[in-house]
Parts: structure tokens; sequence; C-alpha cells
């Protein structure tokens, strides 16, 4: 009960430039490569949308071709 208790300081680590500067770089390659992959999906989107709209659109003529032959 008589004993009293220290504070100990919180230890503060604080991060060298040479860090910081190395986490700026891999964000900046890491922006760039996020953007070139959005825009390779966007590309393979834009072609998978055409072929589904060809497809759709040449089912949609077949049958108003067949509904104009009845």
């Amino acid at each position: 009960m008589g004993e009293e208790r220290k504070e100990v300081p919180v230890p503060i680590a604080v991060t060298p430039p040479e860090h910081r500067k190395l986490l700026d770089r891999i964000k900046v390659m890491d922006d760039k490569v996020e953007f070139v992959t959005g825009e390779l999906v966007q590309r393979q989107g834009e072609k998978i949308g055409f072929a589904i709209g060809l497809l759709y659109g040449l089912i949609l003529g077949i049958f108003v071709f067949v509904l104009f032959l009845i």
C-alpha cells in the first residue's frame, strides 16, 4: 500500500525522412497503377457491352422480321 507508482513516458516514434519519401513514391506508383487498371477494365467493359448490345439487336431484329412475315 505504501508503493508509489511511477508514470512511464509514452515513447514517441518519429519516422525518418527517407521512409516518408518512400511512402510518397509508393503512393504515386499506386495511383498510376490504379488509373491504368481502371482504364483497362473500362475498355474491357465497353467490348463486352458492345457484344451484348449486338446480340440483343440481332435477336430483336430477327424477332421483328419474323413478326412481319406472319
